[in-house]
């Protein structure tokens, strides 16, 4: 029973924290009005953040481990820019049109790799990333190296999803993540989720309770998929360029981290690890980037190492199994005990 008194305790202590951030979240760009970096450290984070909580749907919910969701979000990208500079259309038109190429295009060429086991989807995801970037790279449509950018616009323009004002961007970046963690939140407590956590622990198991492993894995694929290339169409659109180099592998280990650092077993996992690390690492960019270049993956890497050898589950993982908790357990099962105890006395 304590553990049921202890876990609503928590649950409506962390809603409460949960609000007040998100209160906090959307006052914050009005402190950081004259501020632009800062307000672009955020919403950086943000974009982090969204990325790696599509990866952790097909890698820490499925267990199928993805190093090509740069890739994925190049696609998207590369399609609603070339949708507008090409064709004319307008950038909202282009952003369902991004999301079904890149679904379609996943979902085509990894339900294929899903038949087989072990680590080929992951190898898979590498060759597959690296293929679509040369095919860029040497394609004049797509404006090959160089890159291509999308037209300037003054002003705040929504129609043109082009914003002077860096505080709407913020704001959209905010929404997206939010957005995006519910939907994934809902998935995990879904039919879909139990699913697909099923097939991560054991795909025998999964199959012989009826569920199809490869249905489900094509399933995850996709809308992982499509979650990063909604969310390289606003990478797009802030930055207004994009290249091939937004495609290379060490972006997409760089999407990974967030979700391994905060616990990738774990819904939460990738807000907690995106904005702690993509804020640490970009003050430390900032601070010391003239002093030691690349100090920002120094950084990655010695946080990486420290995870994988004391704490493999992540931030989350434990917390959930720290003595810390177990002390709050255990003051909360004194307290009912007492209670209960004055009551029988009385």
């Amino acid at each position: 029973m304590f553990r049921t008194i202890f876990s609503s305790t928590f649950r409506r202590r962390a809603a409460a924290a949960l609000a007040l951030l998100v209160a906090v979240m959307l006052v914050l760009p009005l402190t950081l009005s004259g501020m632009p970096y800062i307000q672009n450290v955020f919403i950086l984070a943000f974009y982090m953040t969204t990325m790696s909580l599509a990866w952790n749907l097909l890698g820490g919910m499925t267990g199928q481990n993805s190093i090509g969701h740069a890739c994925f979000m190049g696609i998207g990208a590369y399609t609603s820019v070339l949708c507008v500079t090409q064709f004319g259309m307008n950038p909202w038109v282009s952003l369902p049109i991004a999301v079904l190429v890149t679904a379609v295009i996943t979902g085509l060429v990894f339900s294929q790799c899903f038949i087989l086991r072990g680590p080929y989807f992951t190898l898979v995801t590498i060759a597959f990333a690296e293929a679509v970037r040369q095919i860029i790279l040497n394609w004049d449509f797509a404006g090959k190296a160089i890159g291509v950018g999308l037209p300037y616009v003054r002003g705040n323009n929504w129609l043109l999803f082009s914003f002077k004002d860096r505080a709407i961007y913020y704001y959209i970046a905010f929404a997206m993540m939010v957005g995006v963690y519910l939907i994934m939140k809902r998935i995990d407590n879904s039919r879909l989720g139990f699913a697909l956590k099923t097939i991560r622990e054991d795909e025998d198991v999964a199959a012989a309770i009826g569920i199809r492993p490869l249905k489900y894995k094509v399933i995850a694929v996709v809308i992982s998929a499509s979650v990063s290339a909604v969310a390289g169409f606003f990478y797009a659109c802030y930055y207004r360029y994009i290249d091939p180099n937004i495609m290379l592998q060490s972006a997409s280990v760089e999407l990974v981290l967030p979700a391994i650092i905060g616990g990738s077993a774990f819904v939460e996992g990738p807000l907690v690890g995106g904005i702690l690390m993509v804020s640490l690492s970009e003050y430390l960019r900032n601070t010391f980037g003239g002093i030691l270049p690349g100090i920002n993956l120094i950084l990655y890497a010695v946080v990486l190492i420290v995870v994988i050898r004391f704490r493999p589950t992540g931030i989350l993982g434990w917390y959930s199994h720290s003595a810390f908790r177990d002390f709050l357990e255990g003051r909360v099962l004194g307290r009912n005990m007492d209670k209960n105890g004055k009551e029988a006395q009385s």
